[in-house]
């Protein structure tokens, strides 16, 4: 009985044994792969913007267009002084723009019904938008009158502006986050500064022949555009006004590029002035 019982005992062990070696190999034949671990040799130089990018390009072209805008958002905020930082801001305003600039894309936007007594100052006050933007979307040629039950397409402009003048760049943001830039044409302040200034916007003007008109008037559309800032001697204006009978003193941006700062900015947008890279 006792022969019996220690034959069984090794045959249970020699069953288990064997049972152990099949669920190892088992294991080994499905096991799910580990991401490759590239040398330190490959990655070695490799700024964590450029991988980003290159990321975000990918998603672009399979059309996954928010997972992009979020990779060329964290290069635009952690490597700015990178080459691919500087292509992460050409394609983000160019994304941005046709989503704020457009009717097609009403995220940000809002129907207004025209009430008795309503006008456009009233209106753009009542969003914290501007005449000429209102203009802009709408398809408006002129500021005609308004009527009860007319709809306006209106956009609170809650953006700020972020002048780098070592770099020459302008740019525009909203809650944090990057919207566009333009490249600074030329700076011509009359004054010097340091550090970083904060200011606001204080006016906003056409300028044409010679005289300047508000954005009330039908001569603004087709006038070269102006912001003035709260800081004396502080103005954004449109590099065709640095000569002639215009304001020559300034921020100069290229002309188209003023057009379309203006359709963004209204009176009381806080700017912060950059006279410094450090």
């Amino acid at each position: 009985m006792g022969v019996i019982k220690a034959l069984a005992a090794i045959i249970v062990l020699a069953i288990l044994a064997g049972t152990a070696l099949y669920v190892k190999e088992v294991k080994a034949q499905v096991a799910v792969p580990q991401l490759e671990i590239l040398p330190v040799e490959v990655v070695k130089g490799v700024e964590p913007g450029d991988l980003a990018f290159e990321r975000a390009v990918e998603r672009l072209a399979l059309g996954k267009y928010e997972e992009a805008e979020e990779k060329l958002q964290f290069v635009v905020n952690f490597d700015p002084g990178s080459d691919a930082a500087t292509e992460a801001r050409r394609i983000l305003g160019e994304l941005h723009l046709d989503r704020y600039l457009s009717t097609e894309h009403m995220e940000g936007k809002k129907i207004h019904v025209v009430c008795s007594g309503d006008s456009f100052l009233k209106i753009a006050k009542q969003y914290e938008t501007t005449i000429d933007c209102m203009v802009h979307l709408n398809g408006l040629m002129r500021l005609n009158q308004l009527h009860p039950g007319d709809e306006l397409v209106v956009m609170p402009l809650n953006f700020n502006l972020r002048i780098d003048l070592p770099r020459k760049r302008l740019g525009v943001w909203k809650d944090g986050r990057f919207v566009t830039s333009y490249s600074i044409q030329n700076v011509r302040l009359g004054h010097s500064g340091s550090g970083v200034v904060r200011t606001k916007v204080k006016n906003k003007q056409g300028f044409l022949e010679g005289k300047s008109y508000p954005t009330t008037s039908d001569f603004y559309r087709a006038a070269d555009k102006l912001l003035t800032l709260e800081i004396k001697g502080l103005r954004i204006l449109g590099e065709s006004q640095e000569a002639g009978e215009g304001p020559g003193k300034g921020i100069f941006l290229k002309e188209s590029d003023m057009e379309e700062l203006v359709l963004l900015t209204r009176v009381g947008n806080g700017v912060e002035v950059r006279y410094s890279s450090e």
